[in-house]
């Protein structure tokens, strides 16, 4: 008889459940940038041109009329925002309320550093050259305008804390928007300073007009490029 070789019977055990793994992701900012990005530059162009038509006639009482609407504008942009996906998905009511409440906290901060932090300004505009003992109304309100659109967003958007501003001053930080616009605030207001001492006598030329259309074009176009970046990152 033909011996039939048996093969050894294989005993399958039961796997165990595997657990989902952790995919680490960046840490999001206080609101979204997407909106903050979308929003803002529809409304700062507006308002550059605007201000560029009419700044010359009156400098410090367009500044000071302006600058309500200004920091609505950037109020709007924080407050009216939704929060990132991973932030909401699996929140209740009450999680949303308290994100909420986060979100106006955070930005009435925000403004009330920047606020406080406009003598510093002010401060900084003078030690590159602006007039000392002229044009003090002027100054000031170039610097709270220069507070609103730099330091307001980046207020918002990053921790408060010493090494994330370390990392800010020495331009290392991630160049979100907020970031980017500030840059570009700052870079526009020193170059809209150069065709003031320069002999055509336009009214044009009254300290500090110059310097707060180049502050807001440098914001609108730092804003843009950071909208580019940070779009480039999210398809990577």
């Amino acid at each position: 008889m033909a011996r039939i070789k048996s093969t050894p019977r294989q005993i399958s055990t039961p796997s165990a459940p595997t657990s989902p793994i952790a995919v680490p992701h960046k840490p999001n900012t206080h609101y979204a940038e997407d909106v903050f990005t979308s929003s803002a530059l529809l409304a700062f162009p507006i308002v550059t041109v605007v201000l560029s038509s009419l700044l010359p006639s009156d400098p410090v009482k367009i500044l000071a009329y302006s600058l309500p609407l200004v920091a609505l504008i950037q109020a709007v942009n924080i407050l009216f925002t939704s929060p990132a996906p991973e932030q909401v998905s699996k929140s209740s009511g009450n999680k949303k309320k308290k994100q909420a409440k986060s979100t106006v906290s955070t930005t009435i901060l925000g403004l009330v550093l920047s606020i406080l932090l406009t003598p510093f300004i002010h401060l900084i505009y003078i030690l590159f050259g602006a007039p000392v003992t002229v044009s003090i109304p002027a100054t000031f309100l170039l610097s709270a305008h220069t507070a609103l659109l730099a330091l307001f967003p980046i207020l918002c958007t990053f921790p408060l804390d010493g090494v994330t501003w370390i990392n800010i001053v020495a331009l290392k930080a991630p160049l979100t928007p907020a970031y980017t616009a500030a840059l570009g605030t700052i870079a526009g207001a020193w170059l809209g300073a150069v065709p003031i001492p320069l002999d055509w006598d336009r009214e044009w030329q009254t300290w500090p007009v110059t310097v707060v259309f180049g502050a807001y074009v440098g914001n609108a176009v730092g804003r843009l490029v950071g909208a580019v970046l940070s779009g480039k990152e999210k398809k990577l």
